[in-house]
């Protein structure tokens, strides 16, 4: 019996971070080995078609090999084989899509001579880099589109992870009216050889129903608060996100508005020194 297994310290891990582990070689008989390798692979894969028509489009983002012990012997029980290696700081993040993926993963082989090689694959996760801080722009210019009976209202553009996106509307009145539905979609651009493509899905999303007492007033609601998902650009895939506001009715079209939105990472901590050199500034002495 010979058996082999990937174990990370951590599975996830940031552009610039380091990966560590153990390679973990089992054998209730001990045998010669040429050397114990670990591959890594980290592929971007995008499609469209099906069947005959289907195509396909491949990047390779990670591609190496590490060498954890030349020709040696195994012996009976259990052997370990420590790694650590760096991820690249321009590396996309892990993603599955409609259209495209990215994923990462190491294969430990133990390379043996007149034998099937024994050998595990174990994924890991390239976790994407925290968006910038979007500041808020300076006066009050609130984003507006109406329909029929449909307005709604956007103080801003920006979605603040922790905080989430302010969203307002207002119905008027219609006895056809369920209620309003709230949508965070993230829409995905795709490359595909010379053709492109793109595809949305709704991330998260909240339902409001409507009775006689709610039309003719503004309402507030959240969305997206606690929000995790970052956009990204790779060399095939694009995402970003948007808004989607629905009118939900009785036996008729749903219409509907959408806001495109941006994502902002937090704002970063004032120190001691920077809030001083702002007091100085206000009263003029820099």
């Amino acid at each position: 019996m010979r058996f082999i297994d990937i174990k990370f310290s951590q599975r996830n891990a940031k552009p610039g971070d380091c990966i560590s582990g153990v390679v973990v070689v089992e054998t209730d008989k001990a045998f010669e080995c040429n050397r114990v390798i670990l591959k890594l692979k980290g592929k971007e894969r995008t499609e469209m078609g099906s069947g005959d028509s289907r195509i396909t489009d491949d990047v390779i983002h990670l591609q190496g090999k590490i060498e954890l012990c030349e020709a040696t012997e195994i012996p009976i029980g259990k052997s370990e084989f420590p790694f650590k290696f760096k991820l690249d700081n321009e590396l996309p993040p892990t993603y599955s899509g409609y259209g495209g993926f990215i994923e990462y993963s190491a294969e430990a082989v133990v390379e043996m001579d007149w034998a099937i090689d024994p050998k595990m694959t174990r994924r890991f996760r390239v976790l994407p880099i925290q968006p910038a801080y979007i500041p808020e722009a300076d006066g009050y210019n609130p984003m507006n589109k109406d329909l029929d009976v449909l307005h709604v209202e956007l103080l801003s553009d920006i979605l603040r992870m922790k905080q989430g996106l302010p969203v307002r509307f207002m119905v008027d009145e219609h006895s056809r009216v369920n209620g309003v539905r709230l949508e965070i979609r993230r829409k995905e651009h795709i490359k595909c050889r010379s053709r492109n493509g793109t595809h949305d899905v709704v991330i998260t999303k909240k339902f409001i129903p409507l009775t006689t007492g709610d039309f003719h007033r503004w309402r507030e609601e959240i969305m997206g608060k606690g929000w995790q998902r970052v956009p990204f650009e790779s060399k095939l895939v694009r995402t970003s996100y948007f808004l989607k506001v629905v009118l939900e009715m009785k036996w008729e079209l749903d219409p509907n508005v959408s806001f495109k939105i941006r994502i902002s990472g937090e704002k970063p901590e004032e120190t001691v020194n920077d809030i001083l050199e702002s007091i100085e500034l206000d009263l003029g002495f820099i």
